[in-house]
């Protein structure tokens, strides 16, 4: 026990800044030592940068940050560490941003990124290093929470957002002082004088910058904003398409961007939109191929908001986001995407000047294959073709090719510009247009190919390929017999020596034998059965996974002539147990002596599930092997599950390791095979018997091995489904699946119940006591929930639905919404995310809304209002953006919340474009709201930030209007932006 005399000497030692200063706090590990240290001050004032004398800069140590990572280790410090990080100054010192960051990480609690939101984006402001950090923080953004979705939002946009050229000031003096004209360098001959006139332009050429060297910003769109577009790809692609603008906006000088339209050059650093030519990308091509993927992950997993995408990527004028879009629809030729296809084709102005480039190109081509003459009427397709045949310009050939023009070398050049011209639109050609294009092919030994449209391909350096120890054609010209044995005793793993980055393993030679099966082996009866029957002579797993892939893919393709030669191949595969883990012995499905067929099994729960889904439409025939095999996956043992052995380790999400073990997601594939039989049998009432027959061997009394938390959380999930194929049977049972005795359990079914299932009035009689449940359990969720702000948060969401369906009052002992304040008093935040969450409903229901529900939702604003909490008010953002509701009670209410609540500053920026919007027909309103923005902005001191293009309109309405009232709230928001220094809006006059 140390003394207080003892702690008075360490903390005089510590005093003198010297060697015991910086070895205590590189080593002291204990958290005693916290308040006094606190209380002497040793927490108050962190080093800054420091300039040196030769213009470079010093970043300063600052030992005692080392002492606080160390002991947030121990859980009881947590909050008194926590609470010194609060009361740190801002700073610019990378080093001590970097000790804030890491303690953040060590964190699980996600409200730590918002409580200091302003410091991990000083991080990223004055990064010096530690990108994988900045992955790390990514990875733990969310679009689903209130206050995290901001800060998520902004520090997104900042982590990927470029820098403007710190010299722009300097390259635009100068070149005002000596204005060049670009087009000299078409002029000069010289090559030394053309070399001397390209550097001085070069000298006034802007350069915006990433935070980070290209390497590292590569890493962390690859490593962290990738994944996150897997979650939340719209979210995701408006952020990358508002930074992807920004940062072409800043590689001109102001006075050229009316000059230079939509020529954004992108040509010249992102040849292709959806894959790098070269190893490590340009920064600006890196971000668009990042914007490319979230963008086609939001056709993929959220197609409902393909048209406000769409429409995202129309609004910047720039010709890359035409690129994307043209790659988009080139992917999805839907009719959604057919009349935008149309749009381009028409629109376009250049057919008899410029060679199509390739996204435009590909999207024609793929769009004529699939649509044909329906695509364009023949009015439509003539006026395109002449337009391609008046083209190209004499003349402009004549000033390229200078002396060295001849009548015979320019019609080469045309006959070759008309048949590339052309080739996209080879279904859609007719009559003479057709004759023209195969006389041209005719002239030609070489196809057209993708890769003869500009910007040209360069081809990089690949890296990790997996590859079969023999050619394709190799294993071709094998016997059956001959290639089991190869598959059986083939073992050199290695490296190619001459191509180090190729692997030449186990999953390279089964993807080639999948092919080989695929093409050859399926088609030929007498092969095929040569491997079913000696299927058990396969003495590695890794090659049986292959075949059940490969089958996969047939059906997949709507061949389903071969179905029970398949699902007989499903249940040899099955009849092999998932086998418990053995000390000292590594199963593995490349393995002959310790085989594990995990992968296999899960093989087979995937192709069951692409036989259920809709598109592929198998036969009802199949109904009886697919219930026998989901009976066998849904029953037997499954390690992982029964062992508790995680997917994901450290994460412990219930849900994401129930989708990723085999016997859990059978669970989900049954609920799927029941909604099946009903479509094959174009009944929706048809009896799904073997569905709960399945279940009841699972959940029943009579079940073999309880039900693990995965299950429980999937089967949670599921419920709504469940009871709609058999109500009663679900009804009856409902206490098992959410079984309030095991309160974990019952958290992660019913948690993940909430959090995944749309409210529905038909069962809120049903679900009431659970709902009711939780409401009385709200602070046990803080304890056996490892997420229990997404479980509060989505019971308010679904109470508040409730509410305004009229299910209960909003006030009142009947009231569930005014009990779920209730249990939330001593959790504001909980009511900023409600009170957040209603608005963007409102805001996303667009301008129609029955009246009764628009009424409840004023009830609702008005009850909240008189409460008056800054921080739930101050979620006005999405209220005030809700077309549904009336403009002028939306600019009131902001008013009357503006008195109460400052504005966040990661809101402005959507407030001011919502005002902006409205300024025309509510000019008064407007201008009264921008003031008292504005009165915020100096009681902040600069802490908020309003955008000159957005305000600018507004004061300038203000200033000219004839009314003195509104002209007197336009000087007062002029006044104050000059008081906070924004010089930039000195030129507002009356």
């Amino acid at each position: 026990m140390v003394t207080q005399i003892e702690i008075e000497r360490v903390m005089r030692l510590l005093q003198s800044r010297g060697e015991n200063y910086r070895y205590f706090f590189l080593n002291a590990k204990e958290p005693m030592w916290i308040p006094h240290l606190h209380t002497n001050g040793f927490f108050d004032n962190p080093p800054e940068v420091e300039r040196t004398e030769d213009g470079g800069f010093k970043i300063p140590d600052w030992p005692p940050i080392y002492y606080l990572e160390r002991v947030f280790e121990t859980p009881t410090a947590r909050d008194e560490v926590l609470g010194i990080l609060d009361e740190l100054p801002e700073t610019t010192n990378p080093r001590v941003l970097e000790g804030i960051v890491n303690i953040v990480l060590k964190s699980d609690d996600s409200n730590n990124l918002v409580r200091f939101s302003e410091k991990l984006l000083a991080f990223v402001a004055h990064y010096q290093w530690g990108h994988e950090k900045i992955i790390q923080l990514v990875n733990r953004l969310s679009f689903t929470d209130g206050r995290l979705s901001r800060f998520s939002e902004a520090f997104l946009f900042n982590v990927v957002a470029f820098q403007a050229d710190q010299q722009a000031e300097e390259k635009q003096t100068r070149r005002k002082a000596e204005p060049q004209d670009w087009t000299i360098l078409t002029k000069i001959t010289d090559f030394q004088e053309y070399e001397k006139a390209r550097k001085k332009l070069d000298q006034e050429v802007l350069e915006p910058q990433a935070h980070f060297n290209e390497w590292e910003y590569q890493e962390i769109l690859e490593k962290g904003v990738r994944p996150l577009s897997q979650r939340e790809p719209y979210r995701v692609a408006r952020i990358l398409i508002d930074a992807t603008e920004t940062t072409i906006r800043l590689s001109f000088h102001q006075d050229e961007l009316e000059e230079v339209g939509s020529k954004d050059y992108s040509t010249s650093w992102c040849k292709r939109v959806n894959e790098s030519n070269r190893h490590y990308q340009d920064s600006r091509g890196a971000l668009v191929l990042a914007l490319t993927f979230a963008c086609e992950k939001v056709y993929e997993k959220a197609p409902e908001s393909m048209s406000v995408l769409d429409q995202a990527l129309r609004n910047p004028r720039w010709d890359i986001f035409t690129r994307i879009r043209q790659h988009l629809y080139a992917l999805h030729l839907t009719e959604q995407t057919k009349p935008w296809i149309r749009e381009l084709i028409l629109t376009h102005k250049d057919y008899a000047k410029w060679q199509h480039h390739f996204e435009f190109q590909r999207m024609i081509r793929l769009a004529c294959e699939k649509f044909g003459a329906v695509l364009l009427t023949r009015v439509e397709r003539e006026r395109i073709f002449e337009a391609i045949l008046s083209g190209p310009s004499e003349q402009d050939f004549r000033e390229f090719v200078g002396d060295q023009f001849t009548d015979e070398l320019f019609e080469e050049r045309k006959r070759r510009f008309h048949r590339t011209q052309l080739h996209p639109f080879t279904p859609m050609l007719f009559d003479q247009y057709a004759d023209y294009f195969q006389e041209l092919l005719a002239e030609e030994e070489k196809p057209v190919t993708d890769d003869d449209y500009p910007p040209y391909r360069m081809e990089g350096v690949r890296s990790g390929e997996e590859r079969s120890p023999k050619p394709a054609d190799e294993l071709k010209k094998m016997s059956d017999e001959e290639l089991l044995s190869f598959l059986n005793e083939w073992r050199d793993v290695h490296f190619k020596s001459e191509e180090w980055w190729v692997d030449i393993n186990f999953r390279g030679l089964a993807q080639a034998f999948q092919s080989l099966f695929m093409e050859a082996i399926v088609q030929d009866e007498s092969r095929l059965r040569f491997w079913i029957d000696n299927r058990e002579r396969i003495e590695r797993p890794i090659y049986v996974q292959a075949m059940v892939s490969a089958i996969h893919e047939r059906v997949k393709s709507k061949q389903f002539d071969k179905l029970s030669q398949w699902f007989e191949l499903c249940e040899w595969v099955l009849s092999h147990p998932d086998q418990p883990r053995e000390e000292g012995i590594n199963r593995t499905d490349e393995s002959k002596d310790h085989p594990d067929w995990e992968s296999s099994r899960r093989a087979v729960g995937d192709f069951i599930e692409m036989c259920l889904e809709k598109d592929i439409n198998v036969p009802i025939s199949a109904r009886s092997p697919l219930a026998s095999l989901l009976d066998t996956l849904c029953t037997q043992d499954d390690r992982r599950l029964d062992h508790d052995e995680p997917v994901l380790l450290g994460q412990n999400d219930q849900l994401t390791e129930a989708i990723n073990k085999t016997r859990s997601r059978a669970l989900k594939a049954l609920v799927d095979f029941g909604y099946w039989v009903r479509r094959q049998l174009k009944d929706d009432q048809a009896d799904a018997s073997e569905v709960f027959a399945i279940l009841e061997k699972r959940i029943g009394s009579g079940r073999k091995r309880q039900l693990t938390l995965p299950e429980y959380a999937l089967l949670g999930l599921h419920y709504i489904r469940i009871w709609g194929l058999n109500n009663e049977w679900a009804a009856e049972r409902k206490r098992v699946f959410f079984p309030q005795e095991n309160l974990q359990a019952w958290v992660e079914a019913f948690g993940n119940f909430l959090q995944y299932t749309q409210p529905y009035k038909p069962t809120f009689d049903l679900l009431r006591d659970d709902i009711e449940f939780a409401l009385e359990n709200i602070e046990k969720f803080t304890i056996n929930s490892r997420r229990p702000t997404h479980l509060t948060d989505t019971l308010g969401e679904h109470l508040f639905t409730y509410y305004l369906w009229g299910v209960y009052p909003l006030t009142g002992d009947c009231s569930l919404l005014e009990r779920f304040y209730e249990k939330t008093e001593k959790e504001k935040d909980r009511w900023s995310h409600l009170f957040d969450f209603v608005g963007r409903v409102l805001a996303e229901s667009g301008g129609q809304l029955e009246e009764g529900l628009k009424q409840r939702s004023i009830e609702f604003f008005d009850w909240r209002f008189d409460k008056k909490e800054p921080s739930e008010l101050k979620k006005f953002t999405y209220w005030l953006e809700a077309t549904c509701l009336d403009a002028e009670w939306r600019l009131t209410a902001y008013l009357r919340v503006l008195d109460i609540s400052e504005p966040e500053n990661i809101a402005i920026f959507s407030q001011m474009n919502t005002l902006r919007g409205m300024l025309e027909d509510h000019t008064a309103l407007v201008v009264a709201c921008f003031a008292k923005l504005t009165d915020a902005v100096v009681k902040n001191r600069s802490t908020f930030y309003i955008q000159p293009d957005k305000a600018q309109p507004i004061l300038r309405a203000g200033l000219q209007s004839d009314d003195m009232t509104v002209r007197a709230n336009a000087e007062r928001a002029r006044e104050n932006l000059l008081k906070d220094g924004r010089f930039d809006f000195l030129d507002e006059e009356n």
